[in-house]
Parts: C-alpha cells; sequence; structure tokens
C-alpha cells in the first residue's frame, strides 16, 4: 500500500463514520445498541490518537510543518486538530516518550492505549525503560488510577532511598500555598507540600469531608466529593466540619511498607513504602511517623489479618485497615471511584452465615452494590482478578474482567 492510499483508506475509514452517526441517530437507538456503538467508537479512537500521534512525531522530526507555514510541529498540530497548543505539544512529548519502548509503542498503535495512559507510561519508562512490559499489562486489565500507581512505583525504584529523601527535602524548601483570585470569581487555593504533610491534610479534609457528605445525603442531596472536600476545608477554619468540631471521626493514614525495607532502610526490587492515596515515601518518613496518631503502619509480611473474623457485621479495624489497602477502588472491573465506598460481603452474604472476614469482603461503590443487592449482578473471581457477572436474565454475555483495587461502611 502507498502512502496516497494508506491516507485515503483512513480518511475512508472516517467517513464512514460519519455516516454511521448519520444513519444512526444516537436519540434513535436503544440503551443497549448505543453502548454497543460507543464501545466501537472508543475503539476507533484511540487508534485514531495514536496515529495522529506517531505521525506528528515524525513531522516534528523532519520538520515537515515548515513547508506548511508553521513555526513548529505543535502549532501545526493545533490547526489540523482543533486542539489547544499546549495541549498537542503534550501529544507529541508522549509520542516521543513512549517511541523508545518497543512495548508500549506496539500498545499504542494496536489501539490498546490511549493517549492518557501513554503519558503516563512514557514518564515512567523515560526513567526505567524496563517498566514498559509490566505498566502496559496494567494499562489493559486495571484503571486508570492502578496504571498512574504503578508508574510511580516504577519512577520510585529507579531512585535510591537517599534521592527519594533529598526530593522531599526540596519540595519542603519550595513548599508554598496562593490563594488567587479566577476571573470566574471566588477564591482558588494551590498549595504544593511534602507527601507527609499532604497525607495528614488529606486525611483531615477526607475525614471532615465524610460528615458533610452524611448530612447532606440525609437531607436528600449528593454532590461530587470534591465539593464536599472544599466544604471540609472552609470547616476547618471555623473548627472542623460544619464548625462545630464535635463528634469529628479521627482521621487515618496508611503507611505500606514491606517488613524487610523497614528493617533494612531502603527499599529494593518491587518492595514498597508508600501513602495510600499519596505515594511512594522513603522509608525514613514511615519510621518517623510510627509515633503519630494520625499514621497506620500496613507491614507487607506482619501478623496475618486474614485469620481476623467477626460474626457480626462490624468490621474489626485491622480487617478494615487490610481490605482499604487492598481495594482502592471499586473492585468491579474498569470503576474507578474510590470515595465513599461499601464493604460486601461477597462471597458468602452476611444473612446466610457469611464471616466478616478480609476474604469474604470487598469495597464496592454505592451503585454497584445496590446492582449486586437488588439486580441480581454478582462479584466472582476475587483480589486480582476480579469479574462482574450478569444475572442469568441477561444471558450469557461477556463478563468484565479485572484488576485489583481500594474504604468502607460494613452493608451486604
Amino acid at each position: 500500500m502507498t502512502v496516497r492510499q494508506a491516507a485515503d483508506t483512513t480518511r475512508q475509514a472516517a467517513d464512514a463514520l460519519r455516516r454511521v452517526l448519520a444513519v444512526a441517530p444516537p436519540d434513535d437507538l436503544p440503551g443497549v445498541a448505543a453502548a454497543a456503538l460507543a464501545e466501537a467508537f472508543a475503539d476507533a479512537e484511540r487508534v485514531a490518537a495514536a496515529g495522529k500521534a506517531l505521525y506528528a512525531r515524525r513531522v516534528r522530526a523532519t520538520h515537515a510543518h515548515r513547508a506548511a507555514g508553521h513555526r513548529d510541529a505543535a502549532t501545526w498540530l493545533a490547526d489540523i486538530s482543533g486542539d489547544p497548543v499546549g495541549r498537542a505539544r503534550g501529544i507529541l512529548d508522549t509520542a516521543d516518550a513512549v517511541a523508545g519502548n518497543a512495548a508500549a509503542r506496539h500498545a499504542l498503535a494496536d489501539g490498546q492505549l490511549s493517549t492518557a495512559q501513554a503519558q503516563v507510561i512514557g514518564s515512567a519508562t523515560a526513567v526505567d525503560p524496563s517498566c514498559g512490559d509490566e505498566l502496559v499489562d496494567l494499562a489493559r486489565r486495571g484503571s486508570f488510577r492502578e496504571l498512574r500507581d504503578g508508574a510511580a512505583r516504577a519512577r520510585r525504584r529507579s531512585r535510591s532511598e537517599l534521592d527519594e529523601a533529598a526530593r522531599e527535602r526540596a519540595v519542603h524548601r519550595r513548599r508554598y500555598c496562593r490563594i488567587t483570585e479566577p476571573p470566574a470569581g471566588g477564591v482558588r487555593i494551590d498549595a504544593w507540600v511534602t507527601k507527609a504533610d499532604g497525607a495528614r491534610l488529606l486525611a483531615r479534609l477526607n475525614a471532615d469531608a465524610e460528615l458533610v457528605f452524611k448530612e447532606a445525603w440525609g437531607a436528600g442531596g449528593r454532590e461530587p466529593h470534591e465539593r464536599y472536600l472544599a466544604d471540609a476545608l472552609v470547616g476547618l477554619a471555623n473548627g472542623g466540619a460544619g464548625g462545630g468540631g464535635g463528634g469529628r471521626p479521627v482521621p487515618q493514614v496508611v503507611v505500606r511498607v514491606d517488613a524487610a525495607a523497614l528493617r533494612r532502610g531502603a527499599v529494593d526490587g518491587d518492595e514498597v513504602c508508600e501513602i495510600a492515596g499519596v505515594g511512594p515515601v522513603p522509608v525514613a518518613t514511615a519510621r518517623d511517623l510510627l509515633g503519630e496518631g494520625f499514621f497506620t503502619l500496613l507491614v507487607a509480611d506482619g501478623a496475618d489479618i486474614r485469620t481476623v473474623t467477626s460474626t457480626t457485621r462490624t468490621v474489626p479495624r485491622r480487617v478494615r485497615v487490610a481490605l482499604a489497602e487492598r481495594d482502592r477502588c471499586c473492585v468491579v472491573p474498569g470503576c474507578p471511584v474510590s470515595d465513599h465506598l461499601e464493604i460486601d460481603h461477597w462471597r458468602v452474604d452476611f444473612a446466610r452465615g457469611g464471616l466478616t472476614c478480609l476474604d469474604n469482603l470487598a469495597r464496592v461503590c454505592g451503585p454497584h452494590h445496590a446492582m449486586k443487592t437488588n439486580a441480581g449482578w454478582r462479584l466472582a473471581g476475587g483480589p486480582g482478578r476480579w469479574r462482574w457477572v450478569p444475572p442469568a436474565s441477561c444471558g450469557a454475555g461477556p463478563t468484565r474482567r479485572g484488576r485489583p483495587t481500594r474504604s468502607g461502611t460494613a452493608r451486604s
């Protein structure tokens, strides 16, 4: 196939997509049919985005943008795509980042990765080229959040304990809190602090936001979690959530560390030392936090938490901490929700004698919990291989395969 034939074929494919939209108007279709077409368009979009990025990278490398009168490849790409120049430059940088890693480049070109996923993988492979296969596999089976966390761990592996500690000291020296007045009105707050300080702040805000959420829920309201965080931030100035400060929950932050790394004083290989929701931290930081009430240390080969069970719905704290570490998001494959999760007795329902133990518990979002409880959907597979199985009435269609996960209230 010549270049001209390839370009013509690509344009014909775009015309075919336009015809689909014309002959099958979205507002006229049943929901299931619309879902099938949306999935097909998403597949086409990934392939098209990959082609745009990789071919545009070649335009930049050969300076072909000058033939069209553009000063650089980013402004040329912005002109032909309608993207802002900054986004166009990011697309080009992403293509550069994955170009040196065969697994990431192939997955992007094959439409297995979105450009956002490729950007995360590229940022890690630029530091550690050996992590490409691992992250591509994680992108295929996990959520975007899990991919981001995996990339952070890969970057951490390439840095020594001294490097990581130096990074945190540098952040502390450059810390700031800026308050500006955006054109839309109000006040915008932007801050940069160390991971340990950020974890303390996030723990307090999340605990207070949970109170704000419960009050709003009781009154029949429901807003995004970030708005409750804003209310909690304002509440700090008034003495706590809602301004009163009474009955405020004790914030908890989980620090996960491998026992060998804790003893050694540094991580090695695939070992981790990280604050849940914040990311990797030096082992020295984990040790310094041991005496603080905010922080709970979860040592990877410590007490066998799987043996802790209960005959009541109340989840023992050790199990709750381990469950929050294992299930960081709703365990239903593809669901990215990590706020206001509920704890479900997924293997054997509590009403049927199911134990309140780690092996029988999973964290799910409210809508998926309701689907499991009231609509016949069920979880299968278990941690690291979760599947979301439809009720028999839905037929034997494909199940959603999964990923590991992460917060909650026991309610089966």
